[in-house]
């Protein structure tokens, strides 16, 4: 069977993905963009493409907006070559346009989504999402978090199939934590601070609420590592400075490998996130064998994150709540944290959306 696939950007994640999928399916993939404007070029420097793909030419502006036709006309002109057509996305014009011409003609579409938060909108934009949503086919999602938002624009529970969503390949995965030695000369070679040692991965932008993080680490022994970057660097130099904050370190943007390496020198992983759809961080953390603290914003930490077992769920508001969960934190076995990372590997995902789509065939 032959699947055409309609994504914004290649994320690295995903095109390892595609290539796990095309070892299972013929697939064919047309990416609106060659990058999002917000993610540096560094961020798609290992992507090897082993499936069929084209890019749009024309059209994308914003970080990671698109308008063009040119998507609409492909599915148009060649449609009749493919036995399913998923859309990863509904929110550019390129994809509403192309979505608007696929309900028209009564040409089945598989919406998939990464996660969906739900949030408080005014009812045009509620009725023009339930618009693009609810016209689906069928829907893969990659949990109960995420089938809420598909259901509250109109989807049909029964019609939503699940796959373990993930941005690690299996040999991203520990076998097992590391050892304390080897933990030791990874805080030598980053120069890393004395434990407790708190980490996080992520831009440098106000939903990530990184700003509130350093704050709170003010009022507490252990120390912090954030790495990324952004435009609210100068805001967290600032406050850093201003209130004499000598527990949290600024670390550039790391490429994967680098960057996972950070994570098994650090004891502990700490995200307080606004917001995030998905947030891959978590997962990222677990597979490192370091427990996690999240915010109950991130969709993928609700779906992983179990209090006491793998780290702990925290309200963002509850200043009390998250600074007691740096201190629970230390209790929980690191072994935990490999295992449940184990399920959510990009093979896994393919071979997952493989069977869906088998199982979908008109």
């Amino acid at each position: 069977m032959k699947i055409f696939f309609a994504f914004n950007h290649p994320a690295p994640y995903k095109v390892r993905t595609f290539n796990e999928l095309s070892k299972e399916l013929d697939i064919f993939v047309v990416f609106e963009r060659e990058k999002a404007k917000n993610r540096p070029l560094s961020f798609y420097n290992c992507n090897q493409y082993n499936f069929p793909h084209v890019f749009l030419k024309r059209g994308a502006f914003g970080d990671e907006q698109s308008n063009t036709g040119e998507l609409k006309k492909y599915i148009k002109e060649h449609h009749n070559e493919f036995d399913i057509i998923v859309m990863n996305g509904y929110s550019t014009l390129t994809e509403m346009r192309t979505i608007k011409y696929l309900i028209k003609h009564n040409i089945p579409y598989v919406l998939q989504i990464n996660g969906g938060v739900v949030r408080k909108e005014n009812k045009l934009k509620k009725k023009i999402k339930t618009y693009f949503i609810s016209h689906a086919w069928k829907y893969m999602s990659p949990g109960d978090e995420a089938d809420k938002y598909l259901i509250n624009y109109g989807a049909k529970k029964e019609d939503i199939y699940h796959y373990p969503y993930s941005t690690l390949e299996a040999k991203d995965v520990l076998d097992a934590p590391i050892s304390e030695e080897e933990k030791k000369k990874i805080k030598e070679e980053f120069h890393l601070p004395e434990s407790p040692l708190y980490v996080t991965a992520a831009q440098f932008i106000e939903r990530k609420n990184n700003a509130y993080l350093i704050r709170l680490f003010s009022k507490f022994k252990g120390n912090l590592v954030i790495a990324g970057e952004g435009k609210e660097r100068p805001l967290y130099e600032q406050i850093i400075k201003e209130n004499h904050i000598n527990n949290v370190e600024l670390r550039d943007f790391l490429k994967k490998d680098q960057l996972y390496r950070l994570l098994q020198g650090c004891d502990y992983f700490i995200t307080l996130s606004k917001e995030d759809i998905y947030g891959h961080s978590t997962l990222e953390a677990l597979a490192n064998g370091i427990p996690v603290i999240s915010s109950d914003r991130v969709v993928s930490s609700r779906q992983i994150i179990k209090d006491g077992y793998n780290g702990y769920l925290v309200d963002i508001e509850n200043e009390e709540q998250i600074l007691s969960s740096f201190e629970s934190i230390q209790k929980i076995v690191n072994t935990n944290c490999v295992e449940s990372a184990k399920t959510y590997t990009i093979e896994n995902s393919a071979k997952e959306i493989a069977n869906i789509l088998r199982g979908l065939k008109k």
